[in-house]
């Protein structure tokens, strides 16, 4: 019964802080299905606490294998998930920093120029 308190509690703590951080932080969709995704299990075992072990029953194998196996691809596919969003976002950072250059490129203010010219306010040439 504890048990089955402290996995409701949990698995609800997570899906409201989803919420509440969806709407304070404005957090993308992909990120609240994924802090959905991971209290849902936990819920799931809170309502249907011998569901593991009917799992493991209809595959024939032993209750802590499975239990086992659970927890490595929740745990598997949630480092899947967070090292997609660390990704995408490194290829977001490299295309700014790349679309900075270009820009400063254009502009002549390279790393080259700016060391050939003192500090201070830029050179009126219009005035020649």
């Amino acid at each position: 019964m504890i048990a089955r308190i402290i996995l409701l509690l949990f698995g609800a703590t997570v899906l409201i802080a989803a919420v509440l951080r969806l709407r304070t932080y404005r957090l993308k969709e992909r990120h609240m299905l994924l802090f959905t995704i991971t209290g849902l299990p936990f819920l799931v075992l809170a309502v249907w606490p011998t569901g593991v072990g009917w799992l493991a029953e209809k595959l024939r194998i032993e209750y802590h294998t499975v239990s086992v196996l659970c927890v490595v691809a929740f745990l598997i596919l949630m480092v899947f998930e967070l090292l997609t969003i660390v990704s995408l976002q490194d290829r977001k950072i490299s295309t700014l920093a790349q679309i900075v250059g270009i820009i400063m490129e254009k502009h002549g203010m390279s790393d080259r120029n700016a060391a050939d010219t003192p500090p201070g306010p830029p050179a009126d040439d219009s005035k020649s």
